[in-house]
């Protein structure tokens, strides 16, 4: 996302400062402050589905009793709303003396994002578009490390059976694939680095010593194995962002 462009996640508000938000309004209330001042508490919503409030001082231009306020703005409940020069404390959102609203967001470049990410938020629908079903199906790329999941538990005296063989596939996509939301995002589809790869392995390699004895000879232990693995692997997503850090 390039500076001129919106926030549209808010966990991308870290450094302190005037802030772009595009979002949803899910909610505009009516407050008074203990100064006895009023101000307008906006409830904005993210494609994550997480909250954010804005705080709309009595002393800036664009504050107004919540129906006036809604209706010239030309905003609704559950749409899009885009506020500029917002102020970031690094913990609270609230307006400066600068703020303005966007009375036409539709016609904003990032309108066409925020609304395949609304969908998506609401009823996970994927986006037509050739770029991300270009991405997801780089998922195909994921055979090479579920092969090789196979062949060590294959080496482990364990029958490869269709059960062992769609529990694997499941986890190594489930835990590689980037997420839709980022690739409406923009973001790529991630590749299975080597070091995500020997990753993988080590845990499988931890998990079956502790099942050592069962492993072979226990039809269950197999299944524990994978369940196990599934909810100790860190996805390829998280391992690489902290890779970056």
């Amino acid at each position: 996302m390039t500076e001129e462009e919106p926030i549209l996640f808010f966990r991308e508000l870290k450094e302190p400062g005037n802030v772009k938000i595009f979002a949803t309004l899910k909610d505009a209330l009516d407050l008074v402050a203990k100064n006895k001042k009023p101000y307008l508490r906006l409830v904005l919503v993210d494609p994550y589905n997480k909250e954010l409030y804005v705080q709309i001082w009595g002393d800036n231009e664009i504050y107004a009793p919540v129906n006036m306020f809604l209706r010239k703005n030309l905003l609704h409940l559950n749409g899009p709303i885009h506020l500029i020069d917002l102020s970031y404390d690094g913990e609270y959102v609230g307006s400066s003396m600068k703020t303005k609203i966007d009375t036409i967001p539709t016609q904003h470049p990032v309108y066409a994002k925020y609304i395949a990410l609304n969908n998506y938020r609401l009823l996970k629908t994927i986006p037509e578009d050739p770029k991300i079903l270009g991405e997801i199906h780089k998922l195909m790329n994921t055979k090479p490390l579920i092969e090789a999941i196979l062949a060590r538990l294959k080496d482990e005296g364990l029958a490869i059976t269709e059960e062992l063989f769609w529990e694997i596939t499941k986890i190594i996509c489930d835990k590689t694939y980037t997420g839709t939301v980022h690739l409406i995002a923009g973001k790529p589809q991630l590749a299975i680095t080597p070091q995500y790869s020997d990753y993988v392995l080590k845990q499988l390699e931890i998990l079956m010593i502790a099942f050592a004895r069962d492993i072979a000879n226990d039809r269950v232990a197999p299944i524990i194995l994978l369940r196990r693995l599934q909810k100790d692997l860190v996805s390829l997503y998280d391992f690489t962002e902290f890779q970056n850090k």
